[in-house]
């Protein structure tokens, strides 16, 4: 089987740039595994619930596990799928990947065969990584089953805590495997590392394939940018299997932090992890948190957290400014990043109260961004919206085997065109206002629906507030509030309308109907998809 490498490679040009900046070096996993458990063999690296694992037990089993995958076949450059919560599973089951020299394809946790299938058949995956069969979900048996439709797929290997199928690979084992397999051909920096998928479609899904050279100098420079040192404990809530996980992961690494870990999101669980491993950094998108401040169980304040960043959808300022409420010894910021350009913004933390919780902050060191016309595609000048265009080290070379998609992201001076509507100020803060796509097109009236969804969100009776096209007969589309409420809240449309108009809000912007939910349906990582609640109105009406 070939190795996998990118279709569309970065300009020789741009490489030596970066190489000569020092933007990128020649770093890979292995390099940073290696140093801390030279550098720090006691320390904590990774702190869980169950326990804490200390830099070299988790070095000394990411190489058992490599040697284990180098035993059955699997060779550099082949990938390995991954569908695993926040676990340590997880973690060293990508380092062990990383220091044989393959390639980690993640898979979020709520997909199923259906959603897994296009995706290891576009990595050409030769393994598959799972947990082990649970009452709602049997992952073994799902994974066995994907062996018939996707034809590179051989292995199935099943997490501790449940029972190993007879024709599958027990994880705990190559945990404990021998040591001495030699690796004869380590990864170097310009190898694969990572195939992370964004959006796309079944027959073309958008899969970014990532070397180590801008994986890791964007968890370097990122970290430089926010002071990580070795004294932090970062508590990670979006999942390791969407990028911005994994960044956080790569951080942490880069500077000797261990990683706290949230298995996965609850209010109750998130406020234990606070209160039992007292993290100093916390990355999470707003979701979770809104959800954990609203359902009173937070009783104490994060007296341990000297910064919390906030990103992964846009974030509502009302949310920034609660948290930073409970938090006396720290500050709440943001950042700006997708699958295609990792993290590209950050907030100072001596920033203003209006650059932390009302922008994504500045472009990291390396980094460039401008604004133009999402129809003509000219520069736009400092403070007027457009479309985010992003350009530097970090920024993917291409979509793996979608030439389309390709011809689609770049302008012809290679800046990456991320869908995103934003401000640019003086000071080159980036201020998001909205998607692109979501613009609701009333009668031939561009509405922008981001900051009437952040002062809805603020109400105190709303945990989360999205507003969605609904199609209309005469208008084309009218805008459609959907919400979740707090507990024992309940809210009309007379009160939004009132609320609105208190607020400031011009009619014309304001909703045409209000829709609760029990539930907004969420992608992965926390943000909304709107184009489901679309289709709840059109079947409605």
């Amino acid at each position: 089987m070939t190795p996998l490498r990118a279709d569309r490679e970065f300009a020789p040009e741009d490489v030596e740039a970066f190489l000569m900046a020092g933007y990128w070096n020649d770093d890979t996993l292995g390099d940073w595994l290696s140093y801390w458990s030279e550098e720090d063999p006691e320390g904590a690296q990774i702190i869980g619930l169950e326990g804490t694992l200390t830099n070299r037990e988790v070095y000394d089993r990411a190489q058992r596990m490599a040697g284990a995958l180098l035993s059955m076949g699997i060779v550099k450059g082949q990938a390995v799928g991954i569908q695993m919560a926040n676990t340590p599973e997880f973690i060293i089951t990508y380092y062990g990947i990383a220091l044989m020299g393959g390639v980690l394809l993640t898979m979020h946790m709520p997909y199923r065969a259906h959603e897994m299938a296009p995706l290891l058949n576009h990595g050409r995956a030769i393994a598959v990584v799972c947990e082990p069969a649970t009452e709602k979900y049997d992952a073994p048996d799902t994974m066995r089953k994907l062996k018939r439709v996707v034809p590179t797929l051989e292995h199935v290997i099943v997490g501790p805590g449940g029972l190993i199928p007879d024709d599958c690979v027990s994880l705990a084992e190559m945990f404990q495997a021998d040591p001495g397999v030699e690796i004869n051909d380590p990864p170097n920096a310009a190898d694969p590392v990572l195939l992370c998928f964004t959006s796309g479609t079944a027959a073309a899904p958008k899969a970014v394939l990532r070397n180590y050279h801008s994986a890791l100098a964007n968890g370097r420079i990122y970290g430089e940018t926010i002071s990580i040192d070795r004294q932090d404990r970062i508590m990670v809530v979006p999942p390791f299997s969407h990028v911005f996980g994994l960044c956080c992961l790569h951080s942490g690494l880069a500077y000797g932090a261990p990683t706290v870990l949230l298995h996965a999101f609850t209010p109750e669980l998130f406020v234990e992890v606070v209160e039992r491993h007292q993290p100093t950094l916390l990355f999470s998108s707003p979701a979770p948190v809104a959800a954990t401040l609203k359902s009173g169980l937070l009783t104490g304040d994060l007296v341990s957290v000297r910064q919390a960043v906030l990103a992964g959808s846009i974030v509502p300022p009302a949310v920034s400014q609660a948290l930073e409420e409970r938090m006396p010894n720290g500050k709440v910021g943001g950042l700006f990043g997708m699958t295609e350009i990792i993290l590209t913004t950050a907030t100072p933390l001596e920033g203003s109260i209006d650059e932390r919780h009302h922008s994504t902050g500045r472009p990291v060191r390396g980094m460039e961004v401008r604004v133009t016309s999402p129809e003509s595609g000219q520069v736009l000048e400092v403070g007027e919206e457009g479309e985010l265009e992003i350009r530097g080290y970090s920024v993917m070379s291409g979509y793996l085997n979608n030439a389309q998609a390709n011809s689609d992201a770049f302008t012809e001076d290679n800046f990456f065109k991320t869908g995103d509507l934003a401000i640019v100020d003086v000071d080159q803060n980036v201020r998001i206002t909205g998607r692109v796509k979501d613009i609701i097109n009333r009668g031939g009236v561009k509405i922008n629906p981001t900051d009437i969804e952040n002062l809805i969100a603020a109400h105190p009776a709303v945990t989360l507030a999205a507003i969605a096209p609904m199609g209309d007969d005469i208008m084309g589309e009218k805008a459609c509030l959907f919400v979740t409420l707090a507990p024992d809240a309940s809210l009309t449309f007379d009160q939004v309308i009132d609320y609105l108009s208190a607020s400031g809000i011009a009619k014309l912007r304001w909703p045409e109907q209000l829709e609760v939910v029990d539930d907004m349906p969420m992608t992965p990582t926390k943000k909304v998809m709107k184009h489901v609640l679309t289709g709840m109105v059109s079947s409605r009406s």
